[in-house]
């Protein structure tokens, strides 16, 4: 077993809430942040739906804050972490504070706003695709390393991971690592040209789900080694990942690279499928995906499958995309601190293809110690955590 990394504190932004409290509150209560999109046109688009953040709530220090959705995200995030961590996370050297940032777009709605006409160099620059880690990094005064990384929507689970690993070899003292991602028109045009989007709800593991939603957020954790870590949250255990190399766009239809990285998670953690009690799924509400989830679950799990609690948050707020990943482990924290998981929502005709427990319905009262968190990306990227809520 690996040294053990501590989850000190978080901040969520999100459609269906912007804070811990009220995000959590939302994901029991059923609350949907599902809306037609008023940002960008869409009316030549089949599906103009979306888990849209309306307003965000006003820092005092926005004039200091570059005009980029995505960099406001990420430090609207970065502003609820530190007050949640009860300070600045910064150490006594800045050089000593990484920045670990996962994405599936960066910064390209300010690309489009470029070829819009508004060629400021600034608006040039916030189109590159690490800029929003650094303008981060530069609002938190961290300058240690800054890391962006892309493996699709499994990428807010490897910035996590990356960042552990700095802990672990002792290139950081501390870590503010997570994921976001902004709702524009090149990734709408993107998966409504693919088909993926809905024009139902989202309705993971039902037999009748027809696709996804996209939505738009940014999730934050502060890591630190766990000698190191006080008031924490929960821990981050083990992480895995690995490719299918199989298509660009659909998963391994044996989901062989989502089991291998539950399997090297578990290692890494020093469990085994009996320690595990709450999964945390991808679930996009795709034909192909939660049934390929499903049985890589069983796959990896083997009859402890079917005896704990699997859901999916992405009724909710549509798929986040670098962000979803970080919420869902988030979520997994919160389920173990509040002794309750939330419902996978829309729920209602079971497909026999998926057989586990997805919590249908109604928040369920349970105390998860041990986690496990799965992601699917585009270009069979697969990466899983595994979790523990603070004691």
């Amino acid at each position: 077993m690996t040294e053990r990394i501590a989850i000190v504190a978080a901040g969520v932004v999100t459609p269906i809430g912007q804070g811990l409290e009220s995000f959590w509150s939302a994901l029991l209560t059923g609350a949907s942040g599902i809306t037609p999109i008023e940002r960008f046109p869409v009316d030549d688009l089949r599906v103009g739906r979306g888990g849209e953040i309306k307003k965000l709530s006003r820092m005092e220090s926005w004039a200091r804050v570059p005009d980029c959705r995505a960099t406001r995200l990420l430090i609207s995030a970065a502003d609820e972490l530190i007050a949640q961590s009860g300070g600045s996370p910064l150490a006594a050297d800045a050089q000593r504070v990484a920045v670990v940032v996962g994405t599936a777009l960066g910064g390209v709605e300010e690309g489009e706003r470029a070829l819009a006409g508004d060629r400021r160099r600034r608006r040039l620059r916030d189109a590159l695709y690490d800029s929003p880690g650094h303008n981060l990094a530069r609002w938190l005064g961290a300058t240690g390393p800054v890391m962006t990384v892309s493996t699709a929507c499994a990428s807010g689970a490897t910035a996590l991971a990356l960042g552990a690993d700095l802990l672990r070899r002792d290139e950081a003292d501390a870590v503010v690592a997570g994921g976001y991602d902004v709702l524009c028109r090149f990734v709408m045009r993107g998966f409504d040209a693919l088909r993926s989007l809905t024009r139902d709800q989202v309705r993971p593991f039902d037999r009748r789900r027809s696709g996804l939603l996209l939505g738009e957020g940014a999730a934050l954790v502060l890591l630190r080694r766990e000698r190191d870590g006080r008031g924490r949250l929960g821990t981050l255990l083990g992480y895995g990942s690995a490719s299918d190399a199989c298509h660009v766009a659909a998963p391994d239809p044996e989901g062989r690279g989502l089991q291998r990285s539950m399997a090297a998670a578990l290692a890494q953690a020093g469990l085994g499928p009996d320690d595990i009690d709450f999964v945390s799924a991808h679930g996009t509400g795709t034909p192909v995906n939660d049934r390929v989830e499903t049985a890589a679950l069983k796959r990896a799990l083997g009859r402890r499958a079917y005896a704990i609690p699997v859901n999916s948050i992405k009724p909710s707020m549509g798929h986040t995309m670098g962000a979803a990943a970080t919420l869902e482990a988030i979520m997994c924290l919160l389920a173990s601190r509040h002794g309750v998981i939330p419902p996978t929502l829309h729920l209602e005709e079971p497909d026999p293809a998926c057989d586990l427990d997805y919590v249908p319905g109604n928040p369920r009262p349970a105390r998860p110690r041990v986690s496990l968190s799965t992601s699917l990306g585009f270009g069979g990227c697969n990466a899983a955590l595994v979790l523990e809520g603070a004691a």
